[in-house]
């Protein structure tokens, strides 16, 4: 049976019952290596006080810089994750640092192992990136610090960010992708949140990063919007559905979800307030009932080239909610955009909605071959 989208209602609760220990990441033992010194004995004699003048490598420069060209230390490091700390709090999301010695998981993935295995890309180009304890080396991205709130983030909804020296200049890096690529890469950009590069930038000068702005707006709750692609009511056919002619009706407006005439409004997890909180790490049991039967938590991401908005109860904590995502296909020889509604792990289609009644109708229970079908 299909589900029906995420109403927030008292029946929300029972998510939350069971299921809000935090999973814990285990550590794996730190690689280390020892890089053999390379001497290169020059094959014309210089003038020198010694006969036995040597020539050292390039590389070996890279790797035994001298401290007056390092751009990273342990001061530095520890400054970031005391701004990550703030950070953490100002985005209501838990960032836990990766570093050699403390190996952490995203997506199945363990970092910083992973960064050996040369399969990185920024901004869709394959490029090297290699963990640095001073910012120094030969790779196109120097790794200075790891953070992910992979732990406690809602299914299909991490961050991984990588702190990098890119061309003498610190660099953030993010990604979000949740699977496989056929390139076999992981895929970076370039973060937009000013405050990480400014306070990055900042703290890799030498200076102190400011604590991230914890402050929000009360106008803040109305200031998201759905992606604009959702926007508008669309029409989905159901057997299951209890509406006339098995059509139920969706609507998307500005920060509200409607369906078959509930509504509910959606919010992003930075408004959750400290009593909010505290309720979702059951050390409160002060539930707000309105926030229950009318909020949703949004959060939006790509996956596969398609653009998707993911709704959760706003104290759920188990189970991954509803997901909506557009796409342009050829309905009855017309071309038009169809919604998915979808579910669990795999993002599998629980429904299809369409612009007009007489398209949901004439679809019916159609699957689409490019989506992950649950058989």
């Amino acid at each position: 049976m299909k589900k029906q989208g995420v109403l927030f209602g008292a029946a929300a609760l029972l998510l939350l019952a069971g299921c809000s220990q935090k999973v814990e990441v285990p550590k794996s033992t730190a690689k280390s290596s020892s890089t053999s010194q390379q001497v290169k004995t020059s094959k014309k004699a210089k003038k020198t006080t010694t006969s036995s003048a040597k020539k050292v490598s390039r590389k070996q420069v890279t790797q035994t810089s001298s401290s007056d060209k390092a751009v990273w230390s342990s001061a530095k490091s520890q400054a970031l994750k005391t701004y990550m700390t703030s950070f953490s709090q100002s985005m209501n999301q838990q960032y836990v640092e990766y570093a050699p010695g403390q190996d952490g998981e995203y997506y199945g993935i363990q970092f910083p192992d992973y960064l050996e295995k040369d399969k990185v890309a920024v901004d869709d180009q394959h490029v090297t990136a290699a963990w640095s304890e001073n910012g120094v080396g030969q790779a196109d991205y120097q790794v200075v610090g790891i953070y992910s709130d992979y732990n406690t983030a809602p299914s299909m909804g991490a961050h991984l960010y990588l702190f990098t020296i890119h061309d003498g200049q610190p660099v953030v890096l993010i990604t979000e992708q949740t699977q496989g690529m056929p390139d076999n890469l992981m895929h970076f950009k370039e973060t937009a949140n000013t405050d990480l590069k400014q306070n990055f930038t900042q703290i890799v000068g030498g200076g102190s990063a400011a604590t991230a702005n914890t402050t929000k707006t009360p106008s803040s709750t109305a200031n998201y919007q759905v992606p604009s692609e959702l926007a508008g009511t669309w029409y989905g056919y159901s057997e299951y559905s209890d509406q006339p002619d098995k059509i139920d009706v969706t609507t998307f407006k500005g920060n509200e979800q409607t369906i078959n005439g509930r509504s509910s409004t959606l919010h992003l997890a930075n408004e959750r307030t400290s009593e909010d909180q505290a309720v979702l790490d059951n050390k409160s049991t002060n539930i707000d009932n309105f926030k229950i039967s009318n909020w949703g938590l949004a959060h939006e991401f790509d996956n596969e080239g398609r653009h998707w908005l993911n709704i959760r109860g706003w104290y759920q904590n188990a189970g991954v909610g509803e997901y909506y995502g557009v796409k342009i296909r050829d309905v009855n020889g017309q071309t038009m955009p169809v919604l998915t509604q979808a579910g669990g792990a795999g993002i599998w289609p629980d429904e299809h909605f369409y612009p007009t009644k007489a398209a949901a109708l004439s679809m019916k229970d159609t699957k689409f071959d490019d989506e992950h079908n649950q058989e």
